[in-house]
C-alpha cells in the first residue's frame, strides 16, 4: 500500500511539472531557441530567448551570447533566423537584448506591475518536438533592483536547463527570466530590466564588459547626436569593415541625418569603393544644412584621399576638383552674416586652400594665400612655417627659406615653449643644408631641450653628422655612441661611428664597429674598407688587404686606390 500511496504522489507531482497552463498556446510563437557560435562557426552555446518587440526585439540569458560571434533563432515552426545585431547588454544581472531579423514576429505581452507575495508563476521552456516545457512555483520574497526593477524569490529549486526561460502569471502575462539558482530557491529577474539594456555612447562598466564579450554587430545608440559621438570613438578601434558596418546601420537608423553619408564616405574610400563614396557625398551634400560647412568638409576628405592614397587613382577626384569644392565653400562662406564665427571658417577654407595648392605644387598661390592669412588674422608661426616651406619648394634661396621661420620662432618669445620645437630642427636642418655647422647644432640642441632630452636615435645620428662637419668630435661621438646604444642593430650608425672613431685614431674601437656592421649586415661595402684601412694603421696588413679586396670585389673604387697606395 505504501509503494502504491508513494508512486500516486510521484505521479501527480511529475503531472503538475508537466502540466501546462492555458496560455501556453497563446506565448508559444513568442518563444525561441537560440543557437550561439563561436568565431570558427561551431555551436557555443544553447538556451532560450523570447520576443518582447515589434521587429525581431528579443532578450535572453546572456552568458548563451558571451563569446559569440554569431547567433540564430529557432522558432516554433522550426525556422532559423539570423540574430541581426546586439541591443544592450549586462553581465551583473545576466540579460541581453537582441534584434532578429524578422518583422512579423509574435510580441509576449509583458506585466505593468510589481507581482505580489504568494503569486505564482509559470517557467515555459522549449521541449524537444517543439513543445513547452512548463513548470510552476510560488513568490516568497522580493528584493529591489535600482528601485525600479524586482528580483522574485520563488518556493522551490526547478530544473537548472530552464535558467534564462520566460517567467509569466497566470493571466498569460510575462514577468522576467529565471535568472539564478542559490540553494533550494531560484530567482526571477523582473523583465522591465530590460529597459536597462541599450547602446549608449559611453556605457557603463558592466554594460561595457558585457558588450565587448560579445562580439556580434552591436546597434547603435537611440538618438543621432549619441550615435554620432558612438561612430567617432568607435573608429579609433574598429577596423575598416567594422567602422562601415556601423556607419551602414547609421544611414538606415538616421537615413535623413547628412552626417552619417560623410562618415560613411571615409571607409568606402579605404576599401576602394570610390563611386560608393562619391555618392555618399553628394547624398550628403543635399541633405547637410550648412552649405559652406559641407563643401569644405567634401573638399577636405577629397583632399585626404589624394595625399595619404594617392593609387589607385580615381579619375573624378583631383586636386583641381578639391579646389572647386574649396572655392565653393569659401562662395557661400561670403554670403554669411559677419562675425567671428564667418571669419574662423573662411580662415579654415583658406588654410585648405593653400595647402592643396601646396600638393599641386602652386607654391606661388600657396604663399599668396599664407600672406593673405597673416594679413587677416595676423602672424602666427604656423603660417610663416608654411610660408617657409612654399618657398623652399619654389627654389628660393637659403636666406629667403630661413627669414620666415625666424619671425615664427622670435613670435614664441622666451623662454621657447614645447611647440616651437618644431621649428628649430626646421631651422637646424636647413643651417646644416646652407654649410652654417655651429648655428645648426645650436638649434639642434635646443630642440633637444625642448623635447625634454626625449628624442629618437636619428636625432643622435643627425646630430652627430652636423657636429663632425662643425669638427666638433667629441659631442659628436658622443651622439653617435647615443644612437648606437639606443639602435644597436642599425647597421649604418655602426659604420658612422667606425668612420669617425679612425678619424680620431681610436683604431681598435673602429675595428669593432666595423665588425658589427659587418655581423649585421654583410653587404655594405664601406664597412670593409673602413675595416681594412683601421687594420693597416695597426700593422695588420695581411687581414686589411683582405678586407679591402673584399671591397673592390664588391665594387669600391675608393678601396681600390688604397690597395694601389698600401699594396
Amino acid at each position: 500500500m505504501k509503494k502504491i500511496i508513494f508512486s500516486f504522489f510521484l505521479c501527480a507531482a511529475t503531472m503538475s511539472a508537466l502540466a501546462q497552463p492555458k496560455f501556453a498556446s497563446k506565448v508559444k510563437k513568442g518563444i525561441v531557441a537560440v543557437n550561439t557560435y563561436d568565431k570558427n562557426g561551431d555551436l557555443l552555446h544553447q538556451g532560450t530567448g523570447f520576443y518582447v518587440g515589434a521587429n525581431g526585439e528579443a532578450v535572453a540569458d546572456y552568458r548563451i551570447f558571451k563569446g559569440s560571434y554569431q547567433a540564430k533563432v529557432v522558432d516554433a515552426s522550426g525556422k532559423q533566423i539570423d540574430v541581426d545585431c546586439i541591443l544592450g547588454a549586462d553581465d551583473t544581472y545576466s540579460m541581453v537584448r537582441f534584434r532578429v531579423n524578422t518583422k512579423g514576429n509574435a510580441v509576449i505581452p509583458t506585466v505593468g506591475a510589481f507581482q505580489p507575495m504568494k503569486s505564482t508563476l509559470f517557467i515555459l521552456s522549449n521541449a524537444e518536438g517543439g513543445n513547452l516545457k512548463s513548470e510552476q512555483a510560488v513568490v516568497v520574497d522580493t528584493a529591489m533592483i535600482q528601485g525600479k526593477y524586482v528580483y522574485y524569490g520563488l518556493d522551490r529549486k526547478v530544473d537548472a536547463s530552464l535558467i534564462g526561460s520566460p517567467v509569466f502569471n497566470e493571466s498569460g502575462s510575462l514577468v522576467g527570466m529565471l535568472h539564478s539558482q542559490i540553494g533550494e530557491k531560484n530567482y526571477v529577474l523582473d523583465i522591465r530590466f530590460r529597459e536597462e539594456l541599450k547602446i549608449d555612447a559611453i556605457p557603463t562598466n558592466s554594460a561595457s564588459v558585457a558588450l565587448n564579450n560579445i562580439f556580434i554587430a552591436k546597434n547603435l545608440p537611440e538618438t543621432a547626436e549619441e550615435a554620432l559621438v558612438y561612430l567617432y570613438l568607435k573608429s579609433r578601434s574598429a577596423n575598416n569593415q567594422e567602422y562601415m558596418n556601423m556607419t551602414n546601420r547609421f544611414v538606415t537608423n538616421f537615413p535623413q541625418n547628412a552626417e552619417g553619408y560623410l562618415r560613411r564616405a571615409t571607409p568606402l574610400i579605404d576599401l576602394l569603393r570610390f563611386d560608393e563614396a562619391e555618392s555618399d557625398l553628394q547624398r550628403y551634400l543635399s541633405l547637410v544644412e550648412d552649405k559652406a560647412n559641407g563643401n569644405f568638409n567634401v573638399a577636405s576628405l577629397i583632399y585626404d584621399k589624394l595625399r595619404l592614397q594617392p593609387e589607385p587613382a580615381y579619375e573624378k577626384w583631383t586636386y583641381d576638383v578639391a579646389l572647386q569644392y574649396v572655392d565653393k565653400a569659401l562662395e557661400l562662406n561670403a554670403s554669411k552674416p559677419s562675425g567671428n564665427e564667418q571669419k574662423s571658417e573662411r580662415g579654415k577654407c583658406q588654410v585648405l586652400k593653400a595647402q592643396m595648392l601646396m600638393s599641386k605644387a602652386d607654391y606661388d598661390g600657396a604663399i599668396s594665400l599664407y600672406e593673405t592669412l597673416c594679413q587677416e588674422e595676423g602672424k602666427s608661426p604656423s603660417y610663416l612655417y608654411a610660408i617657409s616651406m612654399a618657398r623652399e619648394g619654389r627654389g628660393d634661396s637659403i636666406g629667403a627659406i630661413i627669414e620666415p621661420l625666424d619671425s615664427a620662432i622670435a613670435l614664441f618669445g622666451t623662454p621657447l615653449p614645447q611647440d616651437a620645437a618644431n621649428y628649430m630642427i626646421r631651422r637646424g636642418q636647413l643651417y646644416a643644408n646652407s654649410g652654417r655647422y655651429r648655428d645648426a647644432v645650436q638649434d639642434y640642441n635646443q630642440y633637444c631641450y625642448l623635447m625634454n632630452n626625449k628624442v629618437s636615435a636619428v636625432f643622435y645620428f643627425e646630430r652627430s653628422q652636423i657636429e663632425v662637419n662643425a669638427r666638433m668630435y667629441q659631442p659628436a661621438l658622443d651622439d653617435i655612441n647615443k644612437a648606437v646604444q639606443m639602435a644597436p642593430r642599425e647597421p649604418l650608425y655602426h659604420i658612422e661611428r667606425a668612420a669617425l672613431t679612425l678619424r680620431v685614431n681610436m683604431l681598435d674601437d673602429c675595428i669593432q664597429s666595423c665588425q658589427n656592421a659587418i655581423r649585421l649586415n654583410p653587404d655594405i661595402i664601406d664597412s670593409y674598407r673602413i675595416l681594412g684601412y683601421a687594420q693597416l694603421q695597426k700593422g695588420d696588413k695581411t687581414n686589411a688587404r683582405l678586407n679591402i679586396q673584399k671591397a673592390i670585389d664588391m665594387g669600391d673604387e675608393a678601396a681600390q686606390k688604397l690597395m694601389e697606395t698600401y699594396f
